[in-house]
């Protein structure tokens, strides 16, 4: 059965392609879908780990919502074991998602915004396969690797 990450990357894969005249929006889209896609698949490993309930649960809705942003792009990129290329592809995709989301530039990269380069829909397939290789990378890991990765995304440094 698919889950909802799973289906999310399906969607960003969808839209990525999309040559309407909805096309600058839809490749936008497939860019947060695609980020989107890695951080519920990470945000259910944690829950899963950590709450060890039914997803359905109060418990794992909890931990499943417990999840930063910018502590998880933090932790990922500052851990050997999951730096690269877990922690790499999620900043790239983080990185992108504000541009899709937020920015009004034509493209996430400043001089080919400047230069007036649009996005195209190879360079938003480029992100739903960085998605797709991170979502990939954190399946495959042994369940010791799993719950070492839940624990360095829910813990916070007290430093």
């Amino acid at each position: 059965m698919a889950t909802l990450p799973d289906n999310m990357l399906a969607t960003a894969e969808l839209l990525s392609g999309v040559t309407s005249p909805l096309g600058s929006a839809a490749l936008r889209r497939s860019v947060s879908t695609a980020y989107y896609a890695l951080f519920s698949r990470l945000a259910a490993l944690c829950a899963g780990r950590v709450a060890r309930a039914e997803p359905s649960s109060d418990g794992f809705r909890l931990v499943y919502r417990a999840i930063d942003h910018g502590h998880a792009r933090n932790a990922l990129l500052g851990h050997a074991e999951f730096g690269s290329p877990l922690g790499d592809n999620f900043r790239l995709l983080q990185e992108a998602r504000h541009w899709a989301d937020y920015s009004i530039d034509p493209h996430p990269e400043s001089a080919k915004a400047a230069a007036g380069t649009r996005f195209t829909r190879w360079e938003a397939k480029q992100f739903v396969a960085l998605a797709r290789e991170a979502i990939g990378f954190v399946d495959a890991l042994a369940p010791d690797a799993k719950q070492r990765l839940a624990v360095v995304l829910v813990a916070r440094s007290r430093r």
